[in-house]
């Protein structure tokens, strides 16, 4: 089950601080399999592989920073987080989530 996220500025802020630390493959594979989960539902398979294959090729130049802002934009966007707010999912269908660090950790 997926809740709405709810949470305060500075959990807005560790999420962004999050995708900093991905690489710019992961950043791109989960902003490319949301276009072609978006996609999927309204025109099929190949399409939807063609959409994403369109949007790999369109961010392969963009800059590590372009990409968290398009990542965290998406978390914003698609509003949906695991149950008890444990994970914050960039794509639709939660394949590529964030986790924030445990308190514990600092």
């Amino acid at each position: 089950m997926a809740w709405g996220i709810s949470i305060a500025a500075d959990g807005w802020q560790q999420i962004r601080d999050e995708l900093e630390r991905w690489s710019e493959k992961r950043l791109t594979d989960a902003i490319c399999d949301d276009k072609f989960e978006a996609v999927l539902d309204k025109a099929g398979h190949h399409h939807a592989g063609r959409a994403a294959d369109a949007e790999r090729k369109r961010l392969e130049d963009m800059s590590h920073e372009v990409l968290a802002d398009r990542a965290f934009e998406l978390v914003q966007q698609n509003d949906t987080c695991d149950n008890g707010g444990w994970a914050y999912w960039i794509d639709r269908e939660g394949y590529h989530k964030v986790h924030l660090p445990d308190d514990d950790e600092g």
